[in-house]
């Protein structure tokens, strides 16, 4: 094709007022983005802070969109007192945040019917009330949804995902005539949209419903044969296996297994442990051994460790593939001797994997339990407990606490529970919350406590402070009200006053009588609103880890409290060294525990809760709590889409680059080194 002069010309002029137009829209940009961190955000989170529902509605009807959407978020954690007038802004509203906000309060069946009516009345409110009802809906919300199934699956339908995840939520709960459930099923297990096919198979995902219809199941097994997505195809697969675990193993294709989705070969690793043994299944758990990711080699080695058919004879294919395996990780190597047979010719090597590795401990010592008589595996736990290395004692607690509520009553003689009681009470008077935690969960289940322990147990506790100790409280509460609640009503009383709304909750959840008092505000770490300015739209956060870098785009309008405080940590290198403390397959990678690394620490600050209209996609990036306003530097990571925890968690950013490095991350591995992409 040929140009004349006039056209070139044209053309040029045409991009030359392009790229000007750009530039001038950026500076624009970034000079509104430097204006509302600095003018308008400082005021907003006055407000905010002290948690004022009716400031933060006003803020609502804000000119600036940023500002609006912003005070929706924040309402999501904010208490209102008129939840009629609540539901009448997010109706004039009707913004997807305003539906969001309202779907995070709880509503009487009077103001769900309310809805109800609205849905028939209001086609372009469907999509947000849909949201509303899947969080806080009823048995009727579930058949107004399930009556009108064939609009919101019509043509001129935009609210068909919002109202598919309600379905799928609300039958986990509700029931469904079976008719209805039926055509619903059919139609969405021929669905190639993964977002859709999820959101209406997310209940029989999730929950414990099984597919009895022979039909639907052939459906949703087809899925799994000719769909190319491993996210419906891990939803087919789980939702098969639970419905009838052997049919599905005899159908399932194995040619592909070693290099299957890491997601998708995790969940085959969960399910395959469901059916008996055979030639076929020992097929499946060698090709899952092979497979190059750590995570998957891991699962499959703690589902094949716990199979009651497991032939010993399989220990050969396990000491070749994993433990002889040199390529392998250390963890995925201790995890192989774990699921040995037979474990006293490998102590040896697991003393030299395990090395001074503090995470890895946990897996020695569970060795050893399957080595060592009661009496020397004691021993063993009563060395680490003495530790000055509080690591090493914390995982002595988790290893004592997991063994001796496994083992028969009658191991449990009267000389080893003295021993274990006297572990017990010196693993609380160290003082540590991480190990009281884990302690409290032995005492409630155990008849180790003797009457005359209870003042001991009263004084330790008093060490303890709140918000910072919360977990210790939750913990122990469970514990003191089921062997010493008279005792220790007056110590409950005095932390109830306190008014700390989580741990409150907790405690009336145990059973503890809690009187409704004021509840204390948080003293909120204050945001330094011109660091945030000067950080670029949607700063790079970069994680140097020990399997690659992972790099996360933040939304500092979103969470800029959080961010601010983050960013203040990273700048003085405190997310450096720090190790991913929990790994839950297919689920979340967290880390960045700055005080303690195991989880139950944090900095010398809170920030409050701000929820994100955004959902929890495969790559989310949010932040870990104790409950609302509690949060500080712990994030996760999410590996799949989990929407139960939308709008419930403060969400920081996405990771642009690096899911693979994300996907290989295990227990212990570390953070290098965190630090801004742009230098700042």
């Amino acid at each position: 094709m040929k140009f004349n002069n006039k056209c070139v010309k044209s053309m040029c002029m045409f991009l030359v007022l392009c790229i000007t137009g750009l530039f001038a829209a950026s500076c624009m940009q970034e000079s509104a983005y430097s204006e509302l961190l600095t003018d308008e955000y400082p005021e907003l989170y006055r407000h905010v802070f002290d948690r004022n529902a009716d400031s933060l509605l006003g803020y609502t009807e804000h000119p600036d969109s940023y500002i609006r959407d912003q005070a929706w978020r924040a309402l999501v954690s904010t208490p209102v007192k008129n939840m009629n007038d609540f539901i009448t802004k997010a109706q004039y509203a009707n913004s997807d945040l305003g539906w969001m906000a309202l779907s995070a309060h709880e509503l009487t069946d009077e103001q769900l019917t309310r809805l109800h009516s609205l849905w028939n009345r209001r086609a372009s409110m469907r999509n947000g009330i849909s949201m509303v009802l899947g969080q806080q809906g009823n048995q009727e919300s579930l058949d107004l949804l399930t009556q009108n199934f064939d609009e919101i699956i019509g043509p001129d339908s935009d609210y068909e995902y919002s109202s598919a995840l309600a379905m799928g939520r609300l039958m986990m709960n509700y029931k469904i005539p079976e008719s209805s459930r039926r055509s619903i099923l059919r139609y969405a297990a021929v669905l190639e949209d993964v977002d859709l096919y999820r959101a209406y198979f997310y209940g029989l995902f999730r929950g414990e419903q099984v597919i009895e219809d022979e039909q639907i199941r052939k459906n949703i097994w087809e899925a799994y044969e000719w769909v190319e997505s491993p996210y419906i195809r891990q939803y087919a697969l789980r939702i098969s296996f639970k419905s009838d675990a052997e049919w599905t193993f005899e159908r399932l294709p194995l040619d592909d297994v070693s290099e299957m989705n890491v997601q998708l070969a995790v969940e085959l690793a969960n399910q395959i442990s469901n059916v008996g043994w055979s030639e076929k299944l020992e097929e499946a758990y060698s090709l899952l051994l092979n497979h190059s990711n750590p995570v998957v080699n891991e699962v499959a080695l703690n589902r094949l460790a716990g199979h009651a058919e497991k032939p010993s004879t399989f220990d050969e294919v396990v000491v070749a593939k994993i433990i002889e395996n040199e390529d392998k990780e250390a963890s995925v190597r201790l995890s192989g001797i774990m699921a040995l047979s037979n474990v006293e010719d490998y102590l040896d090597i697991t003393e030299s994997l395990s090395g001074d590795q503090e995470y890895l401990l946990i897996k020695k010592l569970n060795i050893y339990q399957k080595a060592l008589e009661a009496d020397s595996y004691i021993a063993k736990l009563q060395e680490y407990a003495g530790s000055a290395n509080r690591m090493e004692a914390l995982f002595a607690a988790q290893a004592l606490s997991g063994w001796w509520g496994s083992i028969d009553k009658a191991q449990q003689t009267s000389s080893r529970k003295e021993n274990v009681r006297e572990i017990a009470l010196g693993f609380l008077e160290r003082g540590d919350r991480s190990i009281t935690y884990v302690i409290a969960s032995l005492l409630e289940s155990s008849d180790l406590i003797l009457d005359e322990d209870f003042s001991r147990i009263e004084d330790l506790l008093t060490n303890y402070q709140l918000p910072e100790d919360i977990e210790v409280y939750q913990s122990m509460a469970g514990f003191l009200y089921e062997r010493f609640q008279s005792e220790a009503q007056p110590l409950i009383d005095s932390l109830a006053a306190k008014g700390n709304p989580a741990l409150n909750s907790t405690l009336a959840s145990q059973g503890w009588d809690v009187p409704d008092t004021e509840a204390e505000p948080p003293v909120f770490r204050r945001p330094n609103w011109e660091r945030l300015a000067a950080l670029d739209y949607e700063p790079v956060w970069v994680l140097e880890t020990q399997e690659g870098i992972i790099k996360i785009a933040m939304d500092v309008l979103s969470a800029p409290a959080t961010i601010s405080g983050i960013d203040s940590l990273t700048r003085a290198g405190a997310y450096d060294s720090i190790a991913f403390h929990r790994v839950v397959p297919n689920f979340v990678i967290q880390g960045g525990d700055v005080e303690t690394g195991d989880g139950f620490g944090g900095p010398d600050y809170v920030v409050p809760t701000e929820s994100s209209g955004k959902e929890y996609y495969r790559g989310m990036v949010g932040i870990a709590s104790a409950g609302t306003d509690t949060e500080g530097s712990q994030y996760f990571v999410m590996h799949d889409w989990a929407p139960h925890l939308n709008g419930r968690y403060t969400i920081i950013g996405e990771v642009v680059e690096g899911m693979e490095v994300v996907d290989r991350i295990m227990v212990g591995d570390k953070v290098l080194k965190a630090y801004w992409q742009n230098g700042d």
